[in-house]
């Protein structure tokens, strides 16, 4: 296969098995995700050269329309991803601002923030203040206390996260350590599964179980080591809007957001394991051991 031949097959990759994850953002579908290889001189599989092909979300550009401002008021002061920059542009959530698509063998969009680079308060929407009932002034947020969002541990404002770290890489490591591996991503995808989110007076009951569920990675990943933790202080300051009609709603949605971004983390790590693990055990064929 020549290189020419591998680049496009690589870019028909990633390019065609992309979905809309929101209107602005568009994430690759784990379970379509291809990472070739090529054969080596001693007949071994080794990983072909990744393209970085352009992002579609953003079009190569590495901005896209701030998801946070269209959920308020167009007047709003405060945005904690774009800084109501011009254009209210901010950086794209599918490729971290980057304008490519990293190789899915190194990189994840965070399993926190899904890319956002922060953890939106809900309670405001990411607007930093409220105008209640018939209330004629605005009043700060009593969750984010005027700021919109809390940090992210996942990725501390990266807005992505490393592959799982198997000795010595996910892409190098041997089959027996790839299958040890997943058997701890089994269960942590099993936890998550079972998870469901809560709101009122079982949301830390709730936050307890999704701790509990990252725990299961945490051997793997600095990052899901630290969201219980991140977990439990962002929505103790979710439930200062438990003052508000709907707030159990609210909170439970909250926390079903928190999973369903650990969930793609997840199922992306579980196809990039699988694909490890083919490469590995046709190594083992080829070389007779």
């Amino acid at each position: 296969m020549t290189r020419l031949q591998t680049s496009l097959l690589l870019l028909v990759a990633v390019i065609g098995p992309l979905a809309p994850a929101s209107a602005q953002a568009r994430y690759l579908v784990p379970d379509r995700i291809e990472r070739a290889t090529v054969v080596d001189d001693d007949g071994l599989h080794q990983w072909a050269e990744w393209p970085e092909p352009k992002c579609a979300s953003c079009k190569g550009t590495g901005k896209a329309p701030c998801q946070t401002c269209a959920r308020f008021a167009k007047d709003a002061k405060v945005c904690p991803e774009c800084k109501r920059a011009e254009k209210l542009l901010a950086p794209c959530r599918a490729c971290a601002g980057s304008g490519k698509i990293a190789d899915p063998l190194q990189r994840v969009p965070c399993a926190g923030c899904m890319g956002a680079g922060f953890l939106l308060c809900t309670v405001c929407g990411g607007g930093a203040r409220l105008r209640v009932g018939s209330a004629k002034r605005w009043s700060v947020c009593p969750a984010c206390r005027g700021t919109g969002g809390f940090p992210c541990a996942g990725c501390n404002g990266e807005r992505w996260m490393p592959a799982l770290a198997i000795k010595p890489s996910l892409a190098e490591a041997p089959f027996d350590k790839l299958l040890k591996a997943e058997k701890d991503l089994d269960k942590a995808i099993q936890a998550f599964a079972a998870f469901t989110p809560a709101g009122g007076a079982k949301t830390r009951k709730s936050v307890k179980e999704l701790g509990k569920a990252y725990g299961y990675l945490k051997k793997y990943s600095p990052g899901f080591k630290a969201l219980p933790k991140c977990t439990k202080n962002y929505m103790s300051k979710i439930l200062a809007g438990a003052q508000f009609q709907g707030h159990e709603e609210n909170e439970a949605n909250t926390l079903g957001r928190l999973k369903s971004n650990a969930e793609y983390y997840l199922r992306h790590q579980k196809r990039m394991l699988e694909l490890a693990k083919k490469r590995a055990d046709l190594n083992i064929r080829a070389s007779g051991k």
